[in-house]
């Protein structure tokens, strides 16, 4: 970098204040303390990065935990997730997928299972989602 006439050449210097780096800052722009109001956050912001029509959270009775997308989209996905994720059939999966794809990721969890499950053309960073709801329902012992 050259300076023009006149102009003094700024100095760099390793400073003793820690720097913001990407790593540091926050990518979460809504958080809570509530794990349902958490698990539902996280949700909106699988959905809102993805191309999908609905995201369910489902318990292992199929009752949805958390959803985003439009009401019919969220139940159809309700209705036909557990039957498919485990391995049968379900007489609504040719409509509730007609035109999209179903994407689902079982969890295992020390209190029970969980399905995360969407309808669309591309779910993005499912496994970071997984590992959210893990750490938002098994919290570390050092937190």
């Amino acid at each position: 970098m050259r300076a023009g006439r006149g102009a003094a050449l700024a100095e760099i210097w390793p400073t003793r204040e820690p720097l913001d780096t990407l790593h540091d800052m926050e990518r979460r722009t809504k958080r809570s303390e509530d794990r349902e109001e958490a698990l539902q956050y996280l949700v909106e912001a699988l959905a809102d990065r993805s191309e999908v029509q609905a995201v369910a959270l489902l318990n292992e009775q199929g009752r949805i935990v958390a959803g985003m997308g439009m009401p019919k989209a969220v139940r159809d996905l309700a209705e036909i997730a557990l039957p498919t994720m485990r391995g049968g059939g379900s007489d609504q999966f040719e409509s509730a997928t007609e035109g999209t794809d179903f994407f689902g990721r079982e969890i295992q969890l020390e209190s029970g299972t969980l399905y995360l499950t969407a309808l669309g053309s591309r779910v993005r960073k499912m496994h970071e989602a997984v590992y959210a709801i893990t750490r938002i329902l098994e919290p570390s012992e050092l937190n």
